[in-house]
């Protein structure tokens, strides 16, 4: 029943999502987003519509991807900008999860305010490092190519929004080619994510991190608040909290607990979620890019991990 539940709100608001940003780009909307995001075109080296894409992520990230993979599928971007761009939109999507939902307002409650706001901003800095990381790379290492791109001059902007039935009805069919691809690898995804979870992919994943656990040396009921931020990230402040209070943990053990627990929790995002959506959008061009942005996350955390370990 949850397994079903689950799958229906997902295929729902995979729908939605897609329906509406082809929409906003059909009646002229999307284009006018363009003049908000000249800047990071700018300092970053990307087009104006890979920048654009990174806005239309952050206000919605599957119907942002769907939408940046439409232009891409469309050449209207360059194959080498879409994993900079990927990498760069993941800190403005963790941004709006803890600044605009409940993220940061439910880690300060049950966490206490020092290590809720500090779990936030760790989470937030780990992103931010993905963002420099993406930067460097673009106006580093493509300095040449990027030099010869342009940001527009401002012609999306004066673009009329028109909601009229034939720009609704050009979204509707544009979605659809789209929505073809995406529910069903959604759906085997998830079923297939279901089969393996029974079979132990929890277990696994366990014991990929069990190396950093050993190293980092953390007590035993560290292993409980994992499990249970797995499960739920909630259910995982909830236990951490618990271990603070009766002494088990302190401050920077705390800490460690969470953004490990927060590593097993992305690599399962990327299997069940990340990996199918990638591969639906982008095709086999999408494992590499799941692949380089695992990654990129991954090194952010541990980077971060060891600072923590560091400096407190």
């Amino acid at each position: 029943m949850v397994l079903l539940t689950y799958l229906v709100e997902a295929v729902l608001l995979l729908t939605f999502g897609i329906i509406l940003a082809n929409i906003l780009v059909e009646t002229g909307a999307f284009g006018r987003l363009s003049r908000f995001t000249r800047p990071l075109c700018r300092i970053s080296g990307l087009s104006e519509a890979s920048t654009t894409a990174i806005l239309a992520i952050f206000l919605n990230p599957t119907a942002g991807k769907a939408l940046y993979a439409g232009l891409y599928h469309d050449r209207k971007v360059e194959k080498d900008e879409i994993v900079p761009t990927l990498v760069m939109s993941t800190f403005p999507v963790v941004l709006g999860e803890s600044l605009f939902r409940v993220h940061l307002p439910a880690a300060i409650v049950l966490l206490g305010p020092v290590i809720g706001t500090l779990h936030v901003f760790l989470n937030l800095f780990s992103s931010f490092l993905q963002l420099i990381g993406a930067l460097f790379y673009m106006r580093v290492i493509r300095r040449k190519e990027t030099l010869q791109g342009s940001c527009g001059t401002g012609e999306n902007s004066r673009i009329k929004i028109s909601f009229t039935r034939d720009a609704v009805s050009r979204g509707f069919r544009k979605a659809w080619p789209q929505l073809r691809r995406i529910i069903p690898v959604t759906v085997i995804a998830v079923l297939a994510f279901t089969v393996l979870t029974i079979y132990g992919v929890m277990d696994l994943i366990g014991l990929l991190f069990q190396p950093v656990l050993g190293a980092i040396g953390l007590p035993g009921e560290s292993s409980t608040a994992l499990l249970a931020q797995i499960l739920r990230s909630y259910a995982g402040y909830a236990v951490v909290a618990s271990l603070v209070a009766t002494g088990t943990l302190v401050l920077k053990t705390a800490l460690v607990t969470l953004l490990i627990g927060s590593m097993m929790v992305i690599t399962l995002i990327y299997l069940r979620y990340t990996l199918p959506l990638n591969l639906s959008l982008f095709g086999k061009f999408g494992i590499k890019i799941t692949g380089i942005s695992y990654t990129c996350s991954m090194v952010a955390k541990l980077i971060t991990l060891g600072l923590v370990q560091l400096v407190l």
